[in-house]
């Protein structure tokens, strides 16, 4: 079962308590919190108070969406410098050495809805409350636009979507590794794929010069939170940093406006529009939007491939438009 908790992390979670909060600490609360295909994470009640232990699985597909601890880190660091609230962390481990798993320890986030998202909620709360949520998200996505690099890629040095100076480079890397994770499912017939990968080569045509921007890849309410860590008033916190990367700038606010991903529609939130290589906001091009959808539907394929969910109209439909763009 999904919730299901292994005797030993309770221990596991003890060690970390006592090595970061002291040895004094002691828990009297232990339950799970979260998760899915690529973490699992627990709620921990102690005599000094609650946080969360977000524990990396050991196999993580699609291989994109590995290094879900350094991106957690590297991720909260960059939204903290730029003003965006998040959980403070207290500990974290990439080698695991401490516990043979990679892991975060954060604060907790303390709110009237035993400390969850606010995926389905937002209609709990009183008008007034919901519009300055809003407008804190906003303020949020703003501020995510403005977080820029020299490169497109990881957030880490050594990370598996590399560094590379150019999106072409970032993008035609990162489709090989997920054409790369469809042949090891056996997801696509040989025709199929050999289509794929020939859209996947061929070269993108840009109208403008792109800054690589970073982005969450998972944005929605189902990863914000409305809350307080100290008693103080409540704000909108921003959590779960681990598909973050360094992309196109409009990539987030594209899927957002176009799918309504995780509750979120261009009705709700006023999205900005693109940074240009001039530092100017400006609309993406048509080229543009469609090597953010394909990258998106293609990142899907292979999750719901792990999930066992894939439905082979799904993928004939993905096959249809890697034919079209060929044309």
């Amino acid at each position: 079962m999904a919730n299901y908790i292994e005797p030993e992390i309770m221990g596991y979670a003890q060690q970390i308590i006592r090595n970061t909060i002291g040895t004094q600490s002691q828990i009297k609360g232990f339950a799970w919190s979260g998760g899915g295909l690529f973490n699992k994470v627990y709620k921990i009640k102690t005599t000094n108070g609650d946080f969360f232990l977000k524990i990396e699985r050991n196999k993580i597909f699609c291989s994109t969406r590995r290094e879900q601890a350094e991106n957690e880190v590297y991720g909260n660091e960059l939204c903290q410098k730029v003003g965006i609230p998040c959980a403070n962390i207290l500990a974290y481990d990439f080698t695991k050495n401490d516990i043979g798993m990679k892991y975060i320890f954060t604060e907790c986030i303390n709110n009237n809805i035993d400390s969850a998202p606010l995926w389905g909620q937002i209609d709990n709360f009183d008008e007034a409350t919901k519009a300055e949520i809003k407008r804190q998200f906003l303020t949020a996505f703003e501020k995510h636009a403005r977080i820029t690099n020299s490169h497109f890629g990881s957030l880490s040095p050594s990370g598996i979507l590399g560094r590379h100076e150019t999106y072409d480079g970032f993008y035609h890397s990162t489709l090989n590794l997920l054409i790369n994770d469809c042949i090891e499912l056996g997801l696509f017939t040989d025709e199929e794929l050999s289509i794929v990968r020939e859209a996947a080569a061929k070269p993108l045509i840009y109208s403008k010069k792109y800054i690589p921007t970073f982005g969450t890849g998972d944005q929605g309410w189902h990863n914000a939170m409305w809350g307080n860590t100290d008693g103080g008033e409540d704000k909108l916190y921003m959590i779960d940093f681990g598909n973050s990367f360094y992309g196109l700038p409009y990539n987030v606010e594209y899927v957002c406006r176009n799918y309504g991903i995780h509750g979120i529609y261009e009705d709700d939130i006023n999205i900005p529009d693109v940074i240009d290589g001039d530092g100017n906001l400006k609309k993406a091009s048509l080229i543009e939007q469609f090597t953010g959808m394909f990258w998106t539907v293609t990142q899907q394929l292979t999750i719901e491939a792990a999930n066992k969910d894939t439905s082979r109209n799904h993928i004939t439909d993905f096959v249809d438009s890697c034919r079209n763009y060929l044309k």
